[in-house]
């Protein structure tokens, strides 16, 4: 179709609606229905104007439109919405891709927009052709050429750099250190002498033979680069990581990386060479590593070429807009729906089923479960983040509007349909077709959502980082040179290449946090959440670690806030309740707003201090309850040892009456500093849980809090190893292992605390194989710690958190590809692989499928007591809503150790009972009828059976 080139056919209401590329624009009269769309190419200095009028609801297609001005080097792509003070010309993440603009009831200005040229066959230079055909002749078959170009493109620009590599699909391997062709590295590979030999186009390059037997491997630990072996011989994809050598040793652990990971197909950098084989070329620039090419890039421009060092988020008004006055007063009680749910289940997703034989759990794999989780009783489906991301794990978002593929399978209708291959698109309709299923079993999902942080691979962390206006307040920047000495790794704060300025990320380098402190990075956050709840129809979120959206030391100022302290030698955790609560409280009434639906928010708050964690329920439905988990476990490892002072009692659990006060809440290490008045309601509160539940139910709109009880998670030990562990009341890192020989003992504790956690108020979350008894066993090594001591594996171990995120137990001797979806496979980045520990092979743990077939099971125990708490009778709402108080149902020494409660409704009553001692304790009062028991085949309500449960009414 010929292109159109309009002009300056506009009313005499807007004669000059712009001076300048990128100024304002005006407006029309809303009374004229005549209005204007302003097509503004901005090229430079040059500017043109199109005017193109229009009725509202008109359609134009920008397609007939194009820029009468060029940009050197770029190509015009689009028109867009928006417009780059930075690049001089509308951006890409606003650029109208389908090619259609329809007039509303205002003047409109696009911009254009155009892409960086990547140099191809048809549009390559004399030298550049020729520099490829000399490629085709140089090059050795099977090696990885990558080529980085650096804006002083001398050797010396490129020493204090090299580059780490993996094996990324179909299996994960370790990684290992490449230095750039013409250096020599050191006999431990940490540093490297010589220069790099640079090219005009490719700049300096590092050569990795495919075939070749590497060694690598990382000891953050010691920082040593170890003799692992690394193979790359099976890789169709690797992963690349340009790191600063020297941050390797010094700092805090976390390598300091021009850009971030960088995930390669090698079919898309093929090279075919003269004489056969193949070899694989990748070229970046600078700043700007996730936009590879199998070319180079040619009249390259440098982002940071005029940049000041002004260019900081920290302490900057523009990017602190928020207005703090206006709390989003939600009047949102908890969502109805799941006030009917007593049971959830928790899918840590790569773990769980895999449907297409790879290894990898996925989404197709879980489907297919829904028949075995609707059997157990589940009502609700928590999945461990399925967006798109860099890790096996998913805490890293690098595309919040994307299913990972990895997530996807090659046997699901929607690959089938796009002839076997899996994509993006074919694993989002795989979730979609599981919250369909799920829907039609009258099952919600729930949708892990990462806000605090992103990977540095996502796309606006890459926007931000190259000085993009529309994205640099997504993230906190500060200049480590001239602003707060506080900038620094010590506090969290990372360079971003070498360029003077550092951002916020207090999981790590490769995790940056957002800046909610800046309306527009809510604003995407808004958006993105209805569109998972609205559009593809997710029925809540479960949000990841909530109070770690405002640290205290992230944020610019905290006057007036309430801070809540958490200082340790593992670092300062202290975050700001007021902020937090704030954002929350908008998010919520935002998404509820905009999907049309009270979207069920459940909240991770990482803290055993149930009066810290209270005030959340301003803004959440549930919270997970980690006070509760630590206390079970504790009191039932207690009652174990025949005595009632080892780790806490059941007893005082229940009944403690030394108070919560505000005043003795000032540690400044583990305290708070209340300048916002945020714990009043839980001031004077009692140590016990009913006084705990009922301040919940104080703070939540409404009166009625839904926490969340939980049988273990992803991240901690699973309950039966926290029993065989030795550690004080809340210790996290003091678990013990299980041998098949004691496996059945430990199991009924276990099983009496997951039945208590059932029995508790609000929604239950199962942690995918508590079911069954799987344990979470750390392997019989040893390691050496920061001190440089050798000491048994622990929770502080690398990688130890694989052992809690154990592949599911369907068959007995299940291995990778069989038809019951057991998974097996590698740590993103490592040499790690996810495998069952020695009881959980053993014929100890009973598989699932065979347990989902036994009255008998473990399985069937808990799907009794589920049953319970789902129905919509007295009972159920009892054992969901009902009010909690703390009873005496046994007598003896040892009955402190017995967890005695009732739950009510209106006047119907229910009496529990449950005996953590290794013995017998006589009952008392229980009375009523038994409507359920664990280990009481008598139905006894006078004498309590070791490990037991009784349940009356």
């Amino acid at each position: 179709m010929k292109k159109k080139f309009l002009f300056a056919v506009a009313f005499s209401a807007i004669p000059m609606l712009l001076t300048a590329c990128g100024g304002g624009s005006g407006g029309a009269s809303t009374d004229n229905p005549l209005y204007t769309l302003i097509l503004n190419p901005c090229a430079g200095d040059e500017t043109s104007y199109r005017y193109v009028t229009g009725h509202t609801g008109d359609k134009v297609n920008l397609k007939d439109y194009v820029p009468t001005v060029s940009k050197s080097g770029y190509t015009f792509t689009a028109w867009s919405t928006a417009y780059s003070q930075n690049t001089k010309m509308g951006t890409a993440d606003a650029a109208v891709t389908d090619g259609t603009y329809t007039f509303g009831k205002d003047n409109k200005v696009l911009y254009a927009y155009y892409k960086k040229k990547s140099v191809d066959p048809g549009d390559m230079s004399d030298a550049v052709k020729k520099y490829m055909e000399e490629l085709k002749t140089t090059s050795e078959a099977n090696h990885l050429y990558y080529h980085y170009y650096r804006f002083v493109n001398t050797p010396a620009s490129y020493a204090p750099w090299d580059v780490w590599a993996w094996a990324y699909k179909p299996d994960s391997g370790e990684g290992a250190k490449f230095d750039w062709d013409g250096r020599t590295q050191s006999t431990d590979k940490m540093s490297a002498t010589g220069d790099a030999k640079i090219g005009k186009f490719g700049g300096a390059y590092v050569d990795i033979d495919l075939k070749a037997d590497y060694t690598g491997g990382w000891d953050n630990v010691n920082k040593v680069i170890l003799n692992t072996p690394v193979s790359f011989a099976t890789a169709k994809e690797v992963g690349l990581q340009i790191v600063q050598t020297e941050t390797r040793k010094s700092g805090s652990g976390f390598w300091t990386n021009d850009g971030s990971n960088l995930y390669i197909s090698l079919d898309d950098y093929a090279l075919d060479l003269v004489g056969g084989g193949t070899a694989y070329h990748v070229f970046v620039v600078q700043d700007n590593i996730q936009d590879p090419s199998k070319y180079p890039f040619e009249d390259v421009d440098d982002p940071f070429a005029n940049d000041d060092g002004t260019n900081t988020t920290y302490g900057t008004s523009k990017y602190d807009n928020v207005d703090w006055s206006k709390s989003a007063s939600t009047g949102l009680e908890t969502s109805d729906v799941f006030k009917e749910i007593g049971a959830g289940y928790q899918i840590m997703v790569s773990s769980f089923a895999d449907s297409d034989g790879d290894g990898f759990g996925d989404i197709y794999g879980i489907t297919g479960k829904l028949d075995y989780l609707e059997k157990l009783g589940v009502e609700a489906l928590w999945l461990t983040p399925i967006q798109l991301s860099d890790s096996y794990h998913g805490y890293d978002i690098t595309d919040y509007e994307k299913v990972d593929p990895k997530f996807g399978s090659t046997k699901s209708p929607a690959a089938q349909a796009n002839g076997g291959v899996v994509t993006s698109e074919t694993a989002l309709e795989d979730y979609k077709e599981l919250i369909k299923k799920a829907h039609e079993k009258k099952m919600k999902v729930v949708m892990d959502l990462v806000l605090n942080h992103t990977s540095t691979s996502n796309k606006w962390f890459v926007s931000s980082a190259n000085l993009k206006d529309e994205y640099r307040g997504y993230y906190q920047w500060g200049n480590h040179n001239k602003q707060s000495s506080a900038i620094n790794q010590d506090n969290n704060w990372y360079p971003y290449g070498d360029h003077p300025y550092s951002y916020y990320a207090k999981f790590g380098s490769s995790m940056p946090e957002l800046n909610f402190s800046y309306k527009t990075t809510r604003e995407a956050v808004e958006d993105m959440s209805v569109y998972w709840a609205k559009d593809i129809g997710v029925d809540g979120f479960r949000l990841d670690a909530v109070k770690h959206i405002y640290m205290e030391n992230e944020v610019s100022s905290t006057a007036g806030d309430t801070i809540v302290y958490d200082k340790s030698d593992s670092g300062d955790y202290s975050s700001d309740l007021t902020k937090n609560i704030h954002f929350f409280k908008e998010l919520k009434s935002t998404v509820t707003s905009k999907s049309g639906k009270n979207v069920f928010f459940v909240g991770e708050n990482f803290d055993g201090h149930a009066y810290h964690v209270a005030p959340y329920y301003e803004a959440f439905d549930s919270l997970f309850d980690f006070y509760t988990y630590f206390n079970l476990t504790s009191a039932a490892a207690t009652g174990r040892k025949n005595t009632t002072s080892a780790y806490g009692t059941a007893s005082g659990f229940l009944w403690n009456n030394s108070p919560y006060t505000i005043s003795a809440d000032n540690d400044p290490k583990v305290g708070v500093k209340d300048n916002g008045n945020m714990f009043v309601k839980a001031n004077n509160s009692a140590w016990n849980y009913p006084a705990v539940y009922n301040t919940y139910n104080k703070y939540r709109p409404g009166g009625v809090s839904l926490p969340g009880s939980f049988t273990s998670n992803h991240d901690i030990a699973r309950t039966i190893n926290r029993i065989a562990g030795s550690g004080a009341l809340t210790g996290l890192n003091k678990q013990g292992n299980v041998t098949p020989n004691n496996f059945a003992d430990f199991n009924k504790s276990a099983m009496a605390v997951k039945l208590a956690e059932i029995l508790f108020p609000g929604v239950t979350w199962i942690y995918y194989g508590d079911e069954i008894g799987m344990t979470g066993n750390f392997p019989e090594t040893t390691y050496t710690n920061k001190e440089k001591q050798v000491v048994p594996y622990d929770a502080n171990a690398p990688y130890a958190d694989l052992w809690y995120r154990q592949p599911m137990k369907w068959v007995a001797n299940g291995v990778k590809g069989d038809t019951a979806g057991t998974t097996d496979y590698y740590v993103t980045g490592s040499a790690m692989q996810v495998v069952q520990d020695e009881v959980n092979k053993s014929s100890a743990v009973v598989p699932a499928l065979t347990q989902a077939e036994n009255q008998n099971s473990d399985f069937a125990i808990m799907a009794k007591f589920i049953k319970l708490k789902n129905g919509d009778d007295s009972t159920g709402k009892a054992l969901r809503i009902g009010s909690f108080t703390a009873e005496n149902y046994a007598n003896g020494a040892m009955a402190a150790n017995v967890l005695c409660f009732s739950r009510k409704i209106n006047d119907y009553t229910l009496k529990i009972a449950i005996n953590f001692n290794s013995e017998p304790v006589n009952g008392n009062s229980l009375g009523g009828t038994v409507i359920a028991q664990y280990n009481n085949p008598s139905n006894n309500t006078s004498v309590l059976p070791a490990y037991s449960v009784t349940v009356t009414k």
